[in-house]
């Protein structure tokens, strides 16, 4: 029975995901300069989540030595921006004699202070930017110490050896000025503790329940990670008299790592065999029996014999859980200013410190929303001398059944942003893979927004791009067409390939009779009794894709004309001659009823070719975005590259879209050429090539209604596929994907199940997208695609390689039988 969805409206709303989190630091210092090191490192101690603030030595030009210990084969300035984007601090924090305009180059369009000038401005309690651990302190002190505990636990500022740098680093250490402040406020308990702690010392004071200075600095905090389950961990060799490996150390823990250090010429003291035996139980429990693998880290110019006599002295008892655990040596430092897919393969993308997450629903007015920031609660209250204390994540996810809006806003800078969102307010926003960052004062009690436009998002992304977008007639067409067929949710009964063949019925303005339109809708649509079609037409009635009128005949020019109901009236008028004439009343047979589409549906080609666009775009919609994914959408616009004579180039459709099981990878742009049931030309292909020039690592997608492309257009689409066939990644330079009515169209729950069952669980979560665009080109073009090409290339470089080998040995062997004395 068809279901008749004549009273369901569609409802929008907006999800607003907030992650409330310390603002972050980057810390770029003098390099070679231990004291600089530890006033950076004091101050990151002395701020709310300061534990996760990298600290990097900065170089004008990367040198040569610095490069061989890192591998690094990148740019100086790609080196130091591709860190800085992997951590995604908030404000970028430099020595006071470090060029600032050098600084400015690298930082993108953060925020850049002077390490003295803000240390003296946290001296004055002004805290800005930060929650101080003093205003920490001070929670704690009126919650977790108002009463007597039933434990032992008290504050512990341990103080360290004045040159053990390495132990500062791992158990904190805070200015002067902080740990007098911490002294004052508990002065007159007995709830602090200033021990004296050496390495020879560490076991016994761990074991106490303490709140230290590690604690005070990540208090209440969590980690969040795209990929959970690739948190590095490592045990890390490391020189305690060599500044880059306290730094390696130190920025290991920042990005989210579990790292135990192990000092190259102490090892043998019990503390690191007994942090060793921990960390190995720790995890071999995360693999719930099976065996896990530890890797143990090495630092730069250490020789194997000195890394053996260390390990042997922490090696884990044989008759512990280490039994399920493998240790694997690892000589290279991992390389968190790599591309995405090094980062990953490292398991350095760093991890995002955060207090708390939430999610709610919204109702937009007028396109706007308006909602509570979270609340941190150990905020000093009132602190009108700072601009902001911490800030929120915010991840939106719009319910937009007729692609209005934006839900990826990649690609543009933090002003457009701030355009688009509407932003009223005076606080800084910035934009990042991991969202929109809004940073919140305690003041702060409601954050208003507007939706952001996808119009104009990707006028500002283009536009960044070098090209200007216009908007063409077809796209406002489009959007009627849309809201006519009820949205994207309710229109998925329009766009199949039965009620699109119906609809085609009234394409050129025909009129269709009544018996007419029942026998075909009863064919397509497999329907047994009238009661279904009466439900069919009375939906292609509610979303004006038809009227409903009489046919007839004039008797002044015998010509028939079609007539509303409401202006069949005693005399009417022909549409033809313009004459009036009297309704035949006495003869009612004579008039017939019948059906005509209406505005945009009398036309030719599925209403302009809207519906292949739609139909392309709910495609998109259920299999990349239906519940946890994203998307932004255009369609019907042209695009021209400024200051160029080229005309500008109709695009059917664009889209971001990205990995839903990976946000931390780069959206991918989508350029789509969309066919209803007529043939790709060679006008077509012409410009989807210029547009991949235009556009490298653009996917270029050929969608069409018909179920299967003909000889021509395979020949013409596997030539623009060929083209792009190129580059030593793991996509070509521009991936093509088709799609045909079988996958559009396909009234399957799971359109692409047969692609899907043809890949391996880990390519569907690294690259789903790319490996669609591989299959469909094996299928529909019966070509190579880019896995075979690159394997053929492959085996061919082994190839040669072998021939130019045996060349080698055969002139040796040559040159040997020559140069042989003769007996």
């Amino acid at each position: 029975m068809l279901i008749l969805l004549k009273y369901l409206k569609f409802s929008m709303y907006v999800g607003i995901h907030q992650k409330a989190a310390p603002i972050r630091f980057f810390f770029l210092i003098q390099p070679d300069r231990p004291e600089r090191f530890q006033r950076a490192m004091q101050l990151a101690f002395s701020v709310w989540g300061g534990i996760y603030a990298p600290i990097f030595a900065y170089y004008e030009e990367l040198p040569e030595l610095y490069r061989l210990e890192f591998q690094i084969n990148l740019s100086t300035s790609d080196y130091y921006q591709n860190t800085i984007d992997n951590f995604d601090p908030d404000t970028i924090l430099y020595d006071d004699d470090i060029s600032e305009v050098a600084i400015a180059a690298i930082a993108g369009e953060r925020p850049l202070i002077p390490i003295g000038s803000y240390l003296e401005e946290l001296k004055d309690h002004h805290f800005d930017q930060a929650i101080s651990v003093l205003e920490i302190g001070v929670y704690l002190k009126h919650n977790e110490f108002k009463f007597l505990r039933n434990d032992d636990a008290v504050i512990s500022l341990p103080s360290f050896p004045e040159n053990d740098l390495i132990l500062k680093a791992f158990m904190g250490e805070l200015p002067d000025f902080v740990r007098s402040g911490l002294r004052n406020m508990f002065s007159g308990t007995d709830v602090l503790e200033e021990p004296t702690v050496f390495w020879e010392t560490l076991d016994a004071y761990r074991d106490q329940p303490n709140i230290d200075i590690v604690h005070l600095n990540s208090y209440q905090l969590n980690s969040w990670a795209n990929k959970h389950y690739k948190r590095g961990a490592a045990i890390y060799f490391l020189r305690p008299d060599r500044l880059q490996d306290i730094q390696n150390y130190w920025n290991l823990r920042a990005a989210g790592w579990q790292v135990v250090p192990l000092l190259i010429g102490q090892s043998e003291l019990p503390v690191f065999k007994n942090m060793v035996q921990q960390f190995t139980g720790w995890q071999a429990g995360k693999h719930n029996g099976d065996h896990a693998m530890v890797n143990l880290l090495t630092c730069f110019g250490q020789s194997k014999e000195a890394v053996d006599a260390a390990w042997a002295h922490v090696l884990p008892d044989t008759n512990s859980i280490a039994k399920q655990v493998m240790f694997s040596y690892q000589h290279w430092f991992p390389r968190y200013w790599g591309s995405y897919v090094v980062q990953d393969a490292d398991m350095i993308k760093s991890h995002i410190p955060f207090f708390e997450t939430n999610y709610q629903h919204y109702e937009p007015k007028e396109g706007r929303i308006e909602f509570q920031p979270p609340i941190v609660p150990f905020v000093g209250k009132r602190n009108l001398s700072r601009e902001s204390a911490y800030k929120t994540i915010i991840e939106l996810s719009i319910r937009d059944d007729y692609s209005n809006y934006a839900e990826i806003l990649n690609g543009i800078t933090t002003r457009q942003l701030r355009n688009l969102m509407g932003a009223m307010d005076f606080r800084t926003w910035r934009l990042s893979n991991a969202g929109i960052h809004r940073l919140i004062h305690d003041a702060d009690d409601t954050i208003h927004i507007s939706l952001p436009s996808a119009l104009s998002f990707f006028n500002f992304y283009f536009a960044n791009k070098g090209f200007q977008l216009k908007e063409t007639a077809n796209s406002k067409l489009a959007k009627e067409v849309l809201k006519n067929i009820g949205g994207l949710t309710y229109g998925k009964f329009f766009l199949q390939s039965g009620p699109l063949k119906i609809i085609e019925l009234f394409e050129g303005g025909k009129e269709i009779s009544y018996g007419h339109l029942m026998a075909e809708i009863k064919r397509q649509q497999g329907f047994k009794n009238n009661e279904d079609v009466k439900h069919f037409i009375e939906r292609m009635l509610e979303h004006r894709i038809i009227e409903m009128g009489g046919i007839i005949q004039c008797t002044v020019c015998e010509q028939h004309g079609f007539y509303l109901p409401g202006h069949i009236q005693e005399e009417i008028t022909c549409p033809v001659c313009r004459n009036q004439f009297s309704l035949p009343m006495s003869e009612p047979n004579s008039i017939s009823w019948a059906y005509r589409g209406i505005g945009p549906f009398t036309r030719t080609n599925k209403a302009d070719g809207v519906m292949a666009v739609f139909a392309t775009l709910a495609f998109f919609h259920r299999e990349f975005a239906d519940t946890s994914g994203k998307i932004s959408s255009l369609f019907g616009f042209e695009l021209g590259q400024k200051n160029s004579a080229d005309p500008a180039k109709e695009v059917d459709l664009t889209l971001l879209l990205r990995n839903r099981y990976d946000d931390d990878q780069s959206p991918d742009l989508l350029l789509c050429e969309c066919k209803t049931y007529k043939r790709f030309t060679e006008k077509d292909m012409d410009r989807m090539k210029q547009l991949g020039q235009q556009f490298p690592q653009a996917v270029l997608v050929f969608a069409t209604l018909n179920n299967e492309l003909d000889e021509s257009e395979r020949l013409l689409i596997a030539n623009v596929t060929r083209h792009f066939q190129a580059g030593h990644g793991d996509r070509p330079l521009n991936p093509v994907l088709i799609l045909t009515g079988s996958e559009v169209l396909s009234e399957d729950f799971d359109q692409l199940s047969a692609y899907k069952q043809q890949l391996k669980p880990y390519i569907r979560y690294n690259d789903l997208l790319g490996s669609l665009c591989e299959l469909s080109v094996e299928r529909h073009l019966r070509i190579e695609n880019w896995w075979q090409i690159r394997d053929r290339k492959w085996q061919e470089s082994i190839y040669r390689r072998g021939m130019i080998q045996n060349i080698i040995l055969a002139l040796k062997d040559k040159a040997a039988i020559k140069t042989k004395p003769i007996i």
